[in-house]
């Protein structure tokens, strides 16, 4: 460091001359990496949930899983300043998610529908942090919520989905040019139907089935669910609405900010109305032809006269 800044050494002199901290010891470039391999875990969520360019809701709870499963892992760590970090983390995780119950059931519809994980992953995290009680409760609800979900949607888009359908049949039929295509297709048929035994709809046919892709690090949730929305014809609409909204609608580089929000801490509870006043004021203030103060107190003013005078003409 003397080499790249020659008023370094000096400073910590004067520091630890003054009674300051003086120069950095062995312990502190320790704590400097016991904090760095624990906060590369934030570092990875933030930048995966900040993404734009591909789908993020599914990954959420993965996440979230890891970093509470570490914080309960360094609550017991022998180094003192990294155990008070971790348990004052610790008691704002469960503030502000609870035993995850204050997490919106519809981040957790979305991590079911990633082929890969779908109820059973919830089943275990749960289970592995809060026990089995807890986590049958938690379950519970997704899977009501699922059903409500499929429900409706199977209430709209049920005409639709049987006649394509009926027209899938149709294709497959009368594709007899290829021998080895036939029975290629109709081996697959055979599959489905096997598989769809006892199952009254589409959602009691997808949770139990189990993915390959779990064996895969660059699973591509998107091309799975495109190769399989015939397969599932509701279930895909709602994987397409669930599936859009991002986790988060911060920037990655603000996630970690100590300088002002940019409304207030309580930006995600404000009215429409009360946004749509913000942003227009923000674009307003921001407008690169600069606004005369002066003039436009001139013009309200001018017209307030004016439409006082339009109302005495009126008066009887």
């Amino acid at each position: 460091m003397d080499f790249e800044d020659d008023g370094y050494s000096s400073y910590f002199r004067t520091k630890e001359d003054s009674g300051g901290l003086g120069f950095p010891c062995m312990s502190d470039f320790q704590n400097c990496r016991t904090f760095v391999t624990f906060l590369r875990l934030f570092y990875n969520a933030t930048k995966k949930f900040s993404d734009s360019l591909y789908v993020t809701s599914n990954a959420f709870y993965e996440e979230i899983f890891v970093i509470q499963e570490s914080i309960s892992n360094l609550v017991k760590s022998q180094n003192t300043l990294l155990k008070n970090t971790v348990t004052n983390m610790q008691t704002k995780f469960k503030k502000y998610c609870g035993e995850g119950e204050k997490i919106n059931l519809l981040l957790y519809v979305a991590v079911v529908f990633d082929p890969r994980k779908k109820l059973r992953f919830f089943m275990f995290s749960f289970s592995e942090i809060y026990g089995n009680a807890v986590a049958e409760v938690m379950v519970d609800k997704v899977k009501d919520l699922l059903y409500k979900l499929y429900n409706f949607y199977s209430s709209i888009h049920s005409p639709n989905v049987q006649e394509q359908s009926g027209s899938g049949r149709i294709e497959l039929e009368s594709d007899a040019s290829d021998p080895y295509v036939m029975v290629h297709s109709r081996y697959e048929r055979f599959v489905q139907v096997k598989q769809s035994v006892g199952c009254s709809n589409e959602l009691e046919k997808y949770l139990p089935e189990n993915c390959d892709g779990r064996k895969y690090v660059n699973f591509e949730i998107l091309e799975w669910w495109k190769d399989n929305c015939s397969r599932y014809q509701v279930l895909s609409k709602v994987f397409k609405d669930v599936l859009v909204v991002p986790v988060s609608t911060v920037a990655s580089e603000s996630a970690f900010s100590t300088g002002g929000h940019i409304v207030d801490q309580f930006r995600s509870s404000l009215s429409p109305l009360m946004v749509q006043n913000l942003v227009c004021s923000q674009n307003w203030l921001q407008v690169t032809v600069p606004i005369s103060h002066r003039q436009l107190r001139d013009d309200v003013k001018a017209l307030g006269e004016e439409l006082l005078d339009l109302g005495n003409m009126f008066k009887f």
